[in-house]
C-alpha cells in the first residue's frame, strides 16, 4: 500500500473500557505449536509461557510442512516488551526465524513506525476492529490498542499504546496471512483481561477521511506524532 496515512491519537481522549465485547464470541482454536521445551525458556505446555499464544495452524502454514522441526525461543522478556520466536534449523547448523509474536508497551514512536511498515506492504488490509488500529499483510500483522499501564489502574489513569506484532518473514507467498490475527487476538484478549483495554475508542477518535488513529508517546504525554 503506497498511500501515506496520518497516524494520530490524543491519549487525553482515551478512557478505559472493556475489550470483552470486541473479542467475544467464538474463540480461535486454543492450540499452540507442537515444539518441545527449549533451552531458552519453559516448555510450551506451561500456561505462563508467552509462546503458547502462537497458533499451530499458522506455524504449519509458514514452515511449509516443517512444523515438527520448529522450536520456540523467548527472544525478549522485559517489563514492557515480550517476544517469542519460532525458529527452524538451517542446513549449516544455524537457525532462522520463521515466525515471531511480540508485545510492546508504551514505546515512544513504535506504533507509528510499525503501522507505516505494514501499510507499505503491497496488499495490506485493515484488521478486525477488536484489534484497534491494525493492518495485516503477507509476512507482517500489526495491532495498536490502548490499555492500562498496570493491574488495578484507576479509571482516571490514561491508557498507553500497546503494540502487538506478528511477523512471518519466510512467508513471502502469504500462506499464513489469514491466520496472523488469531495470535494477535489471543494476545489482545489476555492483555485486556490483565490490564483493561479500549480498542474501540481508537476508531471513535480517528480523524476524518482516510486518516486512522494510532497512539504514540509516553503515558503522561498527550502530544501526537505522524508516520513518515
Amino acid at each position: 500500500m503506497q498511500r501515506r496515512t496520518t497516524l494520530s491519537l490524543s491519549l487525553v481522549l482515551l478512557a478505559a473500557s472493556a475489550l470483552t465485547a470486541c473479542t467475544s464470541g467464538e474463540d480461535p482454536a486454543e492450540t499452540t505449536t507442537t515444539a518441545g521445551p527449549t533451552s531458552e525458556g519453559a516448555p510450551t505446555q506451561n500456561p505462563d509461557w508467552f509462546c503458547r499464544l502462537i497458533a499451530s495452524e499458522a506455524v504449519d502454514a509458514v514452515t511449509d510442512g516443517r512444523s515438527a522441526e520448529a522450536r520456540e525461543v523467548e527472544a525478549v522478556s522485559t517489563e514492557d516488551e515480550f517476544q517469542c520466536d519460532v525458529v527452524l534449523p538451517t542446513a549449516d547448523g544455524d537457525t532462522e526465524v520463521a515466525m515471531s509474536l511480540s508485545m510492546h508497551r508504551n514505546i515512544p514512536g513504535l506504533a507509528d513506525e510499525l503501522l507505516a511498515e505494514v501499510m507499505a506492504i503491497e496488499g495490506a488490509t485493515p484488521g478486525p476492529e477488536h484489534l484497534g488500529v491494525s493492518y495485516i499483510a503477507d509476512t507482517l500483522a500489526v495491532s495498536v490498542v490502548p490499555c492500562k499501564t498496570r493491574v488495578g489502574a484507576l479509571d482516571e489513569e490514561p491508557p498507553v499504546p500497546y503494540v502487538f506484532v506478528m511477523r512471518a518473514p519466510l512467508d513471502t507467498e502469504g500462506a499464513a496471512t489469514g491466520l496472523l490475527d488469531d495470535s494477535l487476538t489471543r494476545l489482545a484478549r489476555e492483555t485486556d483481561q490483565t490490564y483493561g483495554c479500549s480498542p474501540s475508542l481508537i476508531h471513535e477518535n480517528k480523524d476524518r477521511g482516510d486518516q486512522t488513529g494510532g497512539p504514540t508517546g509516553d503515558a503522561d504525554d498527550s502530544s501526537v506524532t505522524t508516520a513518515p
